[in-house]
């Protein structure tokens, strides 16, 4: 059989260039998205095609993905291939071009573990293929047949459309013009003006006929027979598939001819062998096949366009060696593609859509039912997918003490699907689950496709496909609704593993009711009550979630009613774990003490029984509740939290233990070492929101040390992942850490703006939702120090003063704020507290923070000194400056609020502390605690240097001993050979003035003549 095309592009020129021009700008830097729309065999591809063509061409690099899937859509498939196209070959990235998105490019192609990486992040790993591909020349991503692609798939490339401008990279998507989810995601990329559409209309007769004359191999349609063109016109009505497959037809068929010479000659009646439409166009060449050649593809229509070849071949009755010859057959005939691919060996496809349904449409409904069904059997019975029994259930995941998401991993090695067997070459198997449930469904058989859909769902979650999951477990929630046969425990499992879903994605708004809905079917089947326990264990995790702490407690309560006095271990240690995290953080007011009480229960449970993730939570929760009362005993617990990740291989809680050990370092002393090491393990482990979290808190370490560039870098990143993966949450904090600077530099403007950011979007929600700990620990510390960096003491005591009130309610985060120790040093001063608070356990807490560390040590020196013990006050404030070099911010408030006790009551070296805070302030352009700095030296008498222009520009040493910037300027010429008359005229000085600077520098810098100083003067101009 002949396979008639045309070897150039007919009637699309403007469409072609609109292409070729997106592709030439990605090239220079100016990336787009062109979704390319219209009906089947209306040239899509072809067009896309050759852009591409083009692209490579000019040296760019082509990435193709195509999302035609058998039955429902597989999860990630397209992306998935266009990933292996750009892997595979010369060019690929080398190792380390992809940083920390490398893991989860093995992850989106069902190649490695999943970790509960969020699905953002894939988007992003894709994104950075395409900028490593595209480096030099750019980079092409066509991805085809949109509308059969699965939600999460929709998510990538609508994060795409967001991010491709500005790269050298263009997104080419071709899809059905026809009302759904990819048509909407396109239309709502173009009103964001992130990407353009094309749609294609049909061909003219001009173009019709251009096109007919071309696949007949001639430039002119006068070539082609007028009765040709006449049918062409009244049949294809401008459809480019139509006119080849009608062309290919004719000449199969012998109707029409070459005529020797040139031309082509119509020998019989066109409408007697070529059918009035495409469909019988495509049928009259499966006709022609043998009769096992027509079983197999009447069977694999059924399948969709793409089928596997093994369940085609069980259909039909045929062994693997007859179906890949019958095959071989249909790919002569242009029915089906010319074979499978490397990645996918087991699979083949129809050359083009109308082709499989063209096939399914001759069936008679009784027909198409019963191969539904047998392909559903052959299915199953062929082993290709897992019993759900094979399947480890998925922990939800669920947000720690107001941090975020807690992490989870598969718990094993492997970690992924389980692969299906009895394929060529095999595939994972959701795909076929939901294959085999949508043939359930044609045949007639909801029950049983609900409970495929069950097992379709599970398998998406284990691959990450939680979007894709979620939408197929409500479409079997829908099919048990009409199914008077559906058994109750087979909708209880559906309802079970859609609440699990429901609370991995952190849409928990729907899990009360579809919680009652399960509860009201377990108990109507009577079921045991530990399943109905377990019920109640996923809504506790999903309030949890959401920050329902009592909805959540009353969700455990529940569970245990119906487990007993004596409940199994296993249960007893993941209800105990659990309700740890909501006692924490409820408002009772032993919160802190049954919360611990809770979690090492679960510890020594898990541990006994083996469970490690449940373990590692509660861990994870016993920090948390000992972080408060004793760093030293929180950081053993996060300690055994790693070794426990690390012996049972979850690598995502390993990581976890770390940033939390690194954050008792930044506590403790402000250490960031710790942090570094589990940013970099994020990283490579390809957790990109654990990497945002560990910028956070070096943001806030690098804050506390005063390393103002290394904050801002940190807070950069933040803010760069956040947008990029458009996460709220970590947007938020993003904003929360640009309030923390704002406030380190006692800019309120700042800080307000980036305040009311927080309070518009928390909308009444407590903003420790978000950081982890009580609000005071941030906004405390924020505000207060803010007016103290503004020099207004008055307001700053009222912020620490509401801060503290808010903390009370709060226990479980005492101890580790960072405004308490500054709070205690302004009320010290003041006269409003005393040695009882600086005997207590809360000064004891307070020596543990290495902010709040000096502030504590500063209190005691001023109460001595107010008691007249003057040695004991000095040597008390020394002691407390001691390590706090690392932390310059609290070294210098200290000297600036303690100074004016040791005045007062005349005990220290207040004229020397006053002076080293007045230039540290100044220097880091504090301006207004400078200038109080250097009113209370005059207070005291002691002579201030005036801040004349040019002041910075003296070495910091000269500074430090109060050499002018007139003395500076005299120093300098002198180190120039000048002499006293030069001088004078250089600055327009008298002699005699020049002769006084010289001699207060002399006096100054302990230099014992004109010689030394000369040395000195050229020293600093080297140095300079």
């Amino acid at each position: 059989m002949s396979s008639l095309s045309s070897s150039v592009l007919v009637g699309r020129e403007p469409e072609r260039d609109l292409l070729t021009a997106a592709v030439r700008s990605a090239g220079e830097g100016r990336g787009s998205s062109v979704f390319v729309l219209g009906e089947p065999g209306i040239g899509k591809s072809r067009l896309v095609e050759e852009a591409a063509d083009a692209a490579v061409r000019t040296g760019l690099r082509v990435l193709r993905g195509r999302a035609a899937s058998a039955g429902r859509a597989v999860p990630l498939r397209p992306l998935a291939e266009a990933v292996f196209s750009g892997l595979r070959g010369e060019g690929a990235p080398a190792d380390g071009d992809l940083g920390p998105y490398e893991p989860l490019l093995s992850r989106l192609c069902g190649l490695a573990p999943q970790d509960g990486a969020p699905l953002v992040g894939y988007a992003e790993a894709v994104l950075r293929l395409m900028g490593a591909l595209g480096r030099t020349g750019g980079c092409v991503l066509v991805l085809e047949d949109l509308h059969d692609a699965d939600a999460d798939t929709l998510t990538i490339v609508d994060y795409l459309t967001d991010n491709l401008p500005g790269q050298r990279a263009v997104l080419l998507a071709t899809l059905r013009g026809g009302p759904g989810p990819a048509l909407d995601l396109a239309e709502a990329a173009v009103s964001r003006r992130t990407a353009r559409t094309l749609r294609l209309a049909r061909l003219g007769p001009a173009h019709t006929a251009e096109l007919a004359a071309r696949c007949l191999g001639h430039d002119d349609a006068g070539n082609v027979p007028a009765a040709v063109l006449d049918r062409l016109h009244a049949v294809s009505e401008g459809v480019p598939f139509v006119v080849e497959e009608l062309l290919t037809a004719m000449v199969d068929g012998g109707n029409l001819v070459r005529r020797q010479g040139d031309g082509w000659a119509v020998t019989g009646s066109l409408n007697a062998h070529v059918p009035a439409t495409v469909a019988a166009a495509v049928l009259q060449r499966v006709d022609h096949l043998d009769p096992p050649g027509v079983a197999l593809l009447e069977a694999a229509a059924v399948l969709g366009r793409r089928f596997p070849v093994d369940v085609a071949a069980r259909v039909a009755g045929l062994d693997r060696a007859t179906a890949l010859r019958q095959l071989r057959h249909a790919a002569r005939a242009q029915l089906v593609t010319d074979g499978a691919t490397a990645e996918e060996p087991g699979w083949h496809t129809f050359r083009h859509a109308l082709t499989a349904d063209a096939i399914t449409h001759r069936l008679l409904p009784v027909e198409r039912a019963a191969l539904c069904l047998a392909a559903a059997d052959a299915i199953e019975s062929a082993g290709a997918i897992e019993s759900a029994d094979a399947i480890e259930g998925i922990d939800a995941t669920e947000s720690v003490d107001g941090t975020g998401p807690e992490p989870r991993d598969a718990g094993r090695p492997a970690g992924r699907a389980a692969e299906p067997h009895g394929l060529i070459g095999g595939d994972s198997g959701d795909d076929l689950y939901r294959l085999a449930a949508e043939l359930c469904v044609a045949g007639g058989q909801r029950a049983r496709a609900a409970a495929l859909l069950t097992r379709a769902g599970r398998q998406a979650v284990l691959r990450g496909a939680l979007l894709t999951a979620v939408e197929l477990l409500d479409r079997g929630l829908e099919l048990t609704s009409g199914a008077v046969d559906a058994p109750p425990e087979a909708v209880a499992g559906l309802l079970e593993e859609l609440l699990g879903t429901l609370v991995l994605t952190g849409d928990v708004q729907r899990v009360p009711e579809l919680g009652d809905r399960l509860d009201g079917v377990l108990t109507a089947w009577g079921a045991p009550p530990a399943r109905r326990a377990a019920g109640f264990l996923t809504r506790a995790r999903a309030a949890a979630t959401a920050q329902q702490w009592e909805e959540g407690l009353t969700a455990v309560r529940r569970a245990r009613e119906l487990l007993g006095a004596e409940p199994d271990p296993a249960s007893r240690a993941a209800l105990d774990a659990v309700a740890a995290h909501l006692v924490l953080n409820s408002r009772r007011p032993d919160r802190l003490e049954s919360a611990r009480a809770l979690a090492e229960g679960a510890v020594a449970t898990a541990e006994a029984v083996g469970l490690p993730e449940v373990s590692c939570k509660a861990l994870n929760m016993l920090g948390y509740c000992l972080r408060p009362q004793d760093l030293a005993e929180a950081e053993k617990v996060f300690e055994r939290l790693v070794a426990t990740a690390e012996t049972h291989a979850l690598p995502v809680w390993r990581i976890r233990g770390l940033l939390e050990l690194g954050v008792l370092d930044r506590i403790r002393t402000t250490g960031t070492d710790r942090l570094l090491a589990a940013r970099k393990a994020a990283e490579e482990t390809g957790a990109v929101l654990m990497t945002a979290w560990a910028d956070m808190h070096l943001t806030q370490a690098y804050v506390l040390r005063d390393d103002y560039d290394s904050a801002l870098e940190s807070a950069r990143r933040l803010r760069t992942t956040a947008h990029r993966l458009r996460l709220r949450e970590v947007q938020l904090i993003g904003v929360g850490v640009d309030a923390v600077i704002a406030a380190s530099r006692g800019d309120r403007q700042k800080l307000q703006a980036a305040l009311h950011i927080m309070e518009s979007a928390l909308a009444g929600r407590s903003a420790g939702a978000l950081w982890g700990y009580a609000d005071t620990s941030v906004w405390g510390w924020a505000h207060g120090i803010c007016s103290l960096l503004r020099e207004e003491p008055d307001r700053a005591m009222a912020e620490f003063t509401e801060a503290d009130r808010a903390m009370r309610a709060l226990p479980s985060t005492r101890g580790v704020t960072g405004f308490l120790g500054p709070y205690l040093l302004l009320r010290t001063v003041r006269g409003a507290a005393g040695w009882a608070e600086l005997d207590g356990s809360v000064a004891d807490r307070l020596t543990q923070v290495h902010w709040d560390r000096p502030f504590a040590g500063w209190s005691r020196a001023v109460l001595l000194g107010r008691e007249g013990r003057s040695a004991e006050a000095a040597k008390a404030a020394e002691e407390a400056l001691a390590g706090t070099d690392a932390i310059p911010l609290a070294r210098h408030l200290c000297l600036r609020l303690g100074a004016s006790a040791a005045l007062a009551d005349g005990w220290g070296q207040p004229v020397e502390w006053l002076r080293a805070a007045e230039q540290f302030f100044h220097d880091r352009g504090t301006t207004r605690v400078s200038a109080a700095c250097r009113a209370m030296l005059r207070e005291a008498g002691s002579p201030v240097a005036r801040r004349r222009e040019g002041h910075d520009t003296i070495p910091q040493e000269l500074r430090g001993v109060g050499v002018t910037a007139r003395e500076y300027e005299v120093l300098r010429l002198l180190g120039r050979g000048l002499g006293n008359q030069e001088i004078a005229e250089q600055l327009f000085l008298s002699p005699r003035t020049v002769e006084k600077h010289l001699a207060s520098l002399r006096n100054r810098t302990d230099r014992s003549g004109r010689a030394a100083l000369i040395t000195l003067a050229r020293r600093y101009a080297a140095e300079q």
